[in-house]
């Protein structure tokens, strides 16, 4: 489905065909990204898996009205229901965000379209004007980046990835064959059918037919994105319980570099002469630590996880109402995460291996330096810098992994890959030796996520 077979989709709604001309094209590539997976929900509740997440400083931008801040909520009405209504993250003058998902006529309509139209795909880049693609790129990463300016990462990845069609149509078929009861469950069902029939449906296309396009874009800081504006969707941000399906019964693996922050952050402190006990015990017992802490503080560990993650990049530990974890693990579960001996050595080590990593890096013309050559003011806080610092080191990592497994990798996932069995201990090595960083590897092999998760 394209931007304009969207709009057409949408145009049979009344509502739609009173919208001024921006915000018909503005609610199109909003509801365009919905149903590609953008705009996910960065907290953790049940509803995550299904929900999106939009600023409301941001609605207000693409559908503002002058005179009537509020009309961003009468745009929208029509295509989106809030999940919560009591809920929202984020306050103050710069507004906050809430959990949409998609209004039940909207899917109804796609899963329509997706079941009997046969045309070929037209694969386009949604800007100002709808571009279509009609080339495939030589290499799957632009060669500039976000902001413009020559990619400085030498990865190379084929652009045209093949699925397992049998597989997506089978489970396709239990879907809708399967009962659920229960309302949440019914959308978890509904969202995962729209992920399948949506891919099932990209396979017949006019760049690459029976193969997808998979276009990524290095980013400011030198990480790896999926590359903006593209009417398709994409495996970065599709759910990992559907790429499992997508890639099933290819003898293909799931890489990922093992708790990829805190390792690299780590390395760099002791590259620089820190030595971080807790944070080095925490990397190499976290199976055991999660499992304790999980225990301890009676909360999933991947809620935990992120709130560790977010020392790293300038959150504190402090139990009040402005953490943005707050709500997610309440006053009494984070006054006892403040107290453990272990988090608290892990969180003065993040603060003060912070600043020995940005104190230790190159500087041109005033800026800061990554490995990858990127710059950045100083200017910016501690995390963002920090960020910037660490995404490098990611890209860099995978660049060499990519020079030693070549077309092995076949889709890239921010810290990891999907690809071919390879020997992650020479991969391990050969990171350890021209970074000096320690990496280790997880290894995966990909088989269908069974059809009880998906519905």
């Amino acid at each position: 489905m394209n931007y304009t077979e969207l709009g057409e989709i949408l145009s049979t709604n009344d509502h739609f065909n009173s919208l001024s001309k921006l915000h018909k094209k503005r609610l199109v590539r909003m509801v365009l990204g919905i149903l590609n997976g953008d705009y996910k929900h960065k907290k953790v509740s049940p509803t995550d898996g299904i929900s999106v997440s939009i600023h409301s400083k941001k609605l207000k931008k693409w559908f503002r009205k002058e005179y009537d801040i509020g009309n961003y909520l009468k745009v929208i009405e029509p295509y989106l229901d809030c999940v919560d209504e009591s809920y929202c993250f984020g306050f103050g003058s710069k507004g906050y965000t809430k959990k949409y998902i998609l209004k039940d006529w909207i899917y109804d309509k796609c899963f329509d379209y997706w079941n009997t139209n046969t045309k070929p795909v037209e694969i386009s880049i949604i800007g100002k004007d709808i571009k279509p693609i009609t080339t495939i790129p030589d290499n799957g990463i632009s060669d500039v980046d976000s902001n413009g300016n020559p990619r400085s990462n030498k990865i190379q990845i084929n652009p045209c990835v093949e699925l397992n069609l049998d597989t997506i149509n089978e489970t396709i078929d239990e879907l809708i064959k399967t009962k659920s009861r229960m309302r949440i469950r019914k959308d978890i069902k509904k969202n995962n059918l729209t992920h399948l029939l949506k891919w099932k449906h990209n396979l017949n296309n006019t760049l690459c037919p029976n193969k997808v396009l998979q276009l990524y874009q290095e980013g400011w800081d030198g990480r790896l994105y999926q590359q903006s504006n593209l009417s398709i969707p994409h495996f970065i941000s599709t759910p990992n319980r559907i790429r499992k399906v997508l890639f099933n019964g290819m003898d293909l693996y799931d890489y990922d570099m093992s708790n990829s922050h805190l390792t690299i952050f780590y390395g760099l402190c002791e590259r620089y002469g820190m030595n971080c006990s807790y944070i080095g015990e925490y990397n190499e017992k976290k199976n055991y630590y999660r499992n304790k802490w999980s225990d301890d503080f009676n909360t999933e560990i991947k809620k935990l996880k992120k709130y560790i993650l977010s020392w790293l990049y300038g959150n504190d530990m402090n139990p009040v109402r402005g953490n943005p974890y707050y709500d997610v693990l309440n006053y009494h579960r984070m006054n006892n995460i403040k107290n453990d001996r272990m988090l608290n050595g892990i969180y003065k080590e993040i603060l003060e291996g912070r600043k020995l990593i940005i104190r230790n890096q190159p500087t041109n013309n005033g800026k800061y330096v990554n490995v990858l050559n990127k710059e950045i003011p100083k200017k910016n806080k501690v995390g963002k810098t920090l960020s910037f610092f660490q995404f490098g080191y990611e890209t860099k990592v995978l660049e060499i992994v990519n020079e030693l497994i070549g077309d092995k990798m076949k889709v890239l996932i921010y810290d990891g890959w999907i690809g071919q069995k390879c020997d992650v201990s020479i991969l391990e090595t050969t990171i350890k030796q021209r970074l000096g960083i320690d990496i280790r590897f997880s290894e995966k092999k990909i088989n269908k996520t069974p059809i009880s998760t998906l519905s």
